[in-house]
């Protein structure tokens, strides 16, 4: 239920993300000045973010109905499982390799600024084609490098649904290099990249005010961003250490695959929550708004603390009035 709960907030929170970059793009008043690449890769992530929430949720429902003998969830376990085992596998590599597209625009920003054609809408849209069929491709392997030119997918009983078992060492070495290793080695790579040009243009003094100031911006976002690798670096804690626990004693526990679904499950929702903190344009938004909240508070309150302090006074006038003769026109004054 947990998960549920996570990935339904992540879809929530994915969906608003994507209505508020079509809401920019169909105003015709900031089409022209507010919508950037930025925003695209923001989209494109929060579509692998509601893919991957989707295929969760129709693994975690299979769990459900087969733990709990729902017939009508049980339709589930038999509806397409092997490729929902593969389409999950795809929709978790998409994620990475968006951060790989977010990543590459800054590092054209910041370290080829120079060739502006590197970081047009069209360019990287054709990037974001590449993206999703590489996505597909990098994990094909999965489905005839087994024995026999077989699967590595396979029904798992204890967990109602198809997914690579971590008994098999082969299969899972190969989709923690493909899915999780060498996308976040790359994205590792081009920040590092990124943060040693920075330092290295610090130094200069031919560099223009306009370019420092976008490369100022552009770390505070780095910032950010290294937050969300943290995030993306830890969803693949748990598989490493039911793997190595599986090597080392040979025993694997039923509820490992459970917990790994919850953990991406909480991963999932950090990142969609994180698009609107590392996206500059949806973090401006998101601050004014706040800001605009709390100026209306600090109002209330100073508004309620004037208007107790004129009570107050109406009341001690009262009472002066009361206890006062209106015959002494000292006191009165």
């Amino acid at each position: 239920m947990w998960t549920l709960t996570n990935v339904t907030l992540s879809i929530i929170i994915s969906i608003s993300v994507i209505i508020y970059v079509i809401i920019i793009y169909i105003s015709k008043k900031n089409s022209k000045k507010s919508f950037h690449v930025s925003l695209v890769l923001t989209c494109n992530t929060s579509i692998t973010i509601i893919g991957s929430c989707i295929s969760l949720i129709l693994m975690t429902l299979s769990s459900i109905g087969g733990d709990r003998n729902i017939t009508s969830l049980k339709s589930i376990i038999f509806w397409g499982c092997h490729i929902r085992g593969y389409l999950a596998i795809v929709f978790v590599i998409s994620i990475y390799l968006s951060y790989i597209l977010q990543a590459a625009y800054r590092l054209f920003r910041i370290v080829y600024h120079k060739y502006k054609y590197l970081r047009t809408m069209s360019t990287f849209i054709y990037y974001i084609l590449i993206q999703w069929i590489l996505s597909f491709v990098f994990v094909l392997p999965i489905l005839f490098l087994n024995k026999n030119s077989s699967s590595y997918i396979i029904y798992l009983s204890e967990d109602f649904n198809c997914a690579v078992s971590f008994t098999n060492i082969r299969g899972i070495i190969f989709l923690t290099l493909a899915v999780y290793i060498l996308p976040l080695c790359c994205v590792s790579l081009i920040y590092f990249w990124i943060i040693y040009d920075i330092r290295r243009k610090r130094k200069q003094s031919t560099v223009t005010s306009k370019l420092r100031r976008q490369n100022k911006r552009d770390r505070s976002v780095i910032k950010r961003i290294c937050t969300v690798m943290i995030v993306l670096w830890t969803l693949g804690a748990p598989i490493s250490l039911f793997l190595i626990t599986f090597i080392t004693t040979g025993y694997l526990h039923w509820i490992a695959y459970r917990i790994c679904s919850l953990f991406m499950s909480i991963s999932f929702l950090f990142i969609s929550l994180s698009s609107l903190y590392v996206t500059p344009q949806i973090y401006k938004k998101i601050r004014i708004l706040f800001g605009c909240v709390k100026y209306h508070k600090r109002h209330q309150r100073v508004t309620y603390s004037i208007n107790i302090n004129i009570e107050r006074e109406r009341r001690i006038e009262s009472i002066l009035l009361e206890y006062t003769s209106f015959t002494d026109p000292i006191i009165f004054n």
